[in-house]
């Protein structure tokens, strides 16, 4: 699921080692519960909520979001009698409603993370439907939460203004950077995970889920500008069914463009510290963790520096125009050719990327936990 994914999986990761809250039960669905095996011990434990069953595409899993709001009670039913605080880290409230715990009426607090507004921003990425389920999920989950916490300054800027939620109900804590996993020396493995790849030229790398916002279309017009220079660009991530459209424009265009799917945590270091350099040209995020994770691998970037892009690259990136294909061809250049260059972008970028910790996050999390456990009491939303 991209960046959701990796804050759940990096913030239970810190919980089950002792930097969290006393006692974490993580409620999972089926599927989810076998993938998170290694974030069960210590105060984490896994629990499975077996009335809710997810689709595997989008249209399915926005089914399997609306059953399960609406059959709240039903789903309900499975959590714990005694939960302190209800913490929905995907933003849709499944259920709605927590426990009873202090009469009929009382709820456990809610805290809810949401991590962008960009279907009020970027609404033409949206169909009808679209908006309106995230209107129904989304918007309601973060008005009726005890607190809100987003990625980023500027995400919380925009779900204050957007939403109207009063500013001290709104946190913005950074997500982190998996150090020990995300770093420039080179794993003894790195050859072994790149060899089925037969990555055989230099080559640029993009890793981004296939969705209208990461402008895939404009990138890969942009790399046809480059033919006279010897390199590729490789895209990674989910398709979600729009991949053969996108690789036809790039044959029109005669760009040598690659796409390797969805790769493992173990294969992505490695490819960030074999690429010539990543690139970000993304029209909008709440946060836009591949730019951090290629700075800590040493991997040069050049980004956009829209949104919450500015404040998480810093000056630590070769800045770009996303709405120009000439201005992303003519970073690339810069970056694929200009070796003195290059080496200034991966110490600056190694330096930005040791800022955000996923134990700082943790902490964090925690410390918000607290507060609202302590300053709330049966709600009524």
């Amino acid at each position: 699921m991209g960046g959701s994914e990796t804050y759940v999986r990096a913030l239970l990761a810190e919980f089950a080692a002792g930097r969290g809250p006393d006692r974490v039960t993580a409620l999972l669905n089926p599927r989810a519960l076998t993938a998170y095996r290694a974030r069960d011990g210590g105060p984490v434990t896994l629990r499975a909520i077996r009335s809710f069953r997810p689709g595997r595409r989008p249209p399915a899993r926005a089914a399997a979001m609306l059953a399960g709001h609406a059959a709240s009670r039903l789903v309900a039913r499975e959590l714990p009698p005694d939960l302190d605080l209800l913490h929905y880290p995907v933003t849709v409230p499944i259920p709605r409603r927590a426990p009873a715990r202090r009469g009929p009426a009382a709820r456990a607090p809610a805290v809810v993370t949401l991590h962008d507004v960009q279907h009020h921003d970027l609404p033409r990425f949206f169909s009808r439907a679209e908006r309106s389920l995230r209107r129904l999920t989304y918007d309601a989950a973060a008005r009726h939460a005890d607190a809100v916490i987003t990625p980023s300054e500027y995400a919380r800027g925009r779900i204050v203004d957007v939403l109207g939620i009063p500013p001290e109900r709104v946190h913005a804590v950074h997500h982190g950077i998996d150090h020990e996993r995300l770093r420039p020396e080179p794993d003894a493995d790195d050859e072994r995970r790149l060899a089925p790849l037969r990555l055989e030229r230099p080559f640029v790398v993009y890793p981004a889920n296939l969705w209208p916002h990461k402008n895939h279309e404009r990138l890969v017009d942009a790399f046809a500008r480059l033919r006279d220079l010897d390199a590729e660009l490789v895209l990674t991530g989910q398709t979600n069914g729009r991949l053969g459209p996108l690789l036809e424009r790039a044959r029109r265009a005669r760009a040598p463009v690659r796409h390797l799917g969805y790769l493992d945590l173990g294969a992505m270091p490695a490819l960030l510290r074999a690429a010539r350099a990543l690139v970000f040209p993304s029209l909008y995020e709440g946060f836009g963790g591949p730019p951090l994770e290629a700075m800590a691998c040493g991997c040069p970037v050049a980004s956009s520096t829209r949104t919450a892009l500015a404040e998480v690259v810093g000056g630590a990136a070769l800045p770009l125009e996303p709405d120009s294909a000439g201005s992303i061809a003519d970073a690339l250049r810069r970056v694929l050719c200009d070796e003195e260059l290059r080496s200034r972008l991966a110490d600056r970028g190694v330096t930005q990327a040791r800022r955000f910790a996923w134990d700082a996050t943790a902490r964090r999390h925690t410390a918000i936990y607290g507060r609202v456990s302590a300053t709330s009491g049966p709600l009524a939303h």
